[in-house]
């Protein structure tokens, strides 16, 4: 279901039981039973209880923290950036959002499970900007992967924690809450994220990434602090691990060579707002470049920063959402015919999709 902001108020009764009976005592030879009513009587755990969900809150942390890791980029033109993410396999494969390697040119992963002090050039094998997950792997065969657990068992008011590295304050952050909503629905700058898990742990920027994770250390989704909205608080979005699992097996398996790659990055107009700042007419809708990547397709086609495509080989585009899908469908060699529209008018031009190499770069 597509997201809306409803505030619900669940009152939860909990019943006890006192100790003491303000009756006489039974004579000696009732005592036994007696002693069975009020055993009995006295609520105990199902014995199917997960064990690890009694745990101390800390403890679990201590568990998980040594598969979080901290992802450092570096992109064209000198910018860095930040995100988290989890180890999911001993072998050198990590987990992060796709938004956090996009377009970047250096990844570095740094560690936090005292056995490797020094970062690790990272390289990206596979993303999936439609899901914003992304694949990275470190040349190391001693890492912790965290435990999966299963999205789908989830229950709203189940308590979960995410950890990561948010606003670079020098170390992991750990924030705790509830699954607040189910399956939810929210476009981001250049994807729909569909089966979203709602969450009140606070998950800021630099959180992208990381694990959210059930109290028995479990890992049950990928934070990803690209989705905001604006006039809100306590409200924050992860990838439910069960829709992202075969995602990530088919991305560590994935070749570069198989993804095309437009040489830009784009956003969504895809409102009266949105267009006006762009000086459009209210009515113009479609996805405005970003970001031009030199010696790219985009680049050589002549597309600037600012330029908003309508259309793709005659389909209309009325977000980045639907410009990734269309892409999603292409292969590196495809031509692609545009119609682009900016403050001085519209105009065509015709791109030749290369691969995606790693992080975005050029091959």
């Amino acid at each position: 279901m597509r997201l809306s902001l409803l505030t619900a108020l669940v009152v939860l009764a909990a019943g006890c039981s006192g100790g003491g009976e303000e009756s006489a005592p039974p004579p000696p030879g009732t005592a036994p039973t007696v002693t069975v009513t009020t055993t009995t009587a006295t609520p105990t755990p199902a014995p199917t209880a997960d064990p690890g969900e009694a745990e101390p809150l800390a403890d679990a942390v201590a568990r998980v923290l040594p598969s979080v890791v901290h992802v450092r980029t570096e992109s064209f033109g000198g910018g860095r950036g930040e995100g988290s993410g989890v180890v999911i396999a001993r072998d050198g494969l990590v987990v992060t959002n796709n938004h956090v390697v996009e377009g970047t040119t250096r990844v570095t992963v740094h560690f936090n499970d005292d056995r490797h002090t020094r970062p690790l050039r990272g390289t990206v094998v596979g993303t999936a900007p439609e899901q914003d997950l992304a694949v990275v792997r470190v040349q190391a065969n001693d890492l912790i992967p965290l435990p999966a657990g299963r999205s789908a068992t989830l229950r709203l008011g189940d308590p979960v924690f995410a950890v990561g590295f948010p606003l670079d304050l020098g170390g992991p952050t750990v924030t705790t809450g509830i699954v607040s909503g189910l399956d939810r629905t929210v476009e981001t700058r250049s994807a729909e994220l569909t089966g979203l898990l709602q969450t009140d742990a606070a998950i800021n920027p630099g959180n992208s990434g990381g694990p959210l994770v059930d109290r028995a250390g479990r890992l049950v989704g990928i934070n990803t602090a690209g989705v905001r909205l604006p006039d809100a608080e306590n409200i924050g979005f992860a990838i439910a691990i069960d829709e992202a699992l075969p995602i990530i097996e088919r991305l560590r398996g994935a070749s570069p060579a198989t993804q095309a790659w437009l040489g830009v990055d784009f956003v969504s107009v895809d409102s009266e707002s949105a267009a006006a700042q762009l000086g459009l007419d209210a009515s113009v809708r479609g996805a405005a470049v970003t970001v031009v990547y030199p010696g790219g397709p985009g680049a050589k086609a002549e597309l600037a920063v600012g330029d908003v495509i309508t259309v793709a080989d005659d389909v209309p585009i009325n977000s980045a959402a639907e410009l990734t899908k269309l892409l999603a469908a292409r292969k590196p060699g495809d031509e692609l015919d545009l119609e682009l529209l900016d403050s001085r008018g519209p105009r065509l031009a015709t791109i030749r999709l290369v691969r995606r190499t790693p992080g975005g770069a050029l091959p």
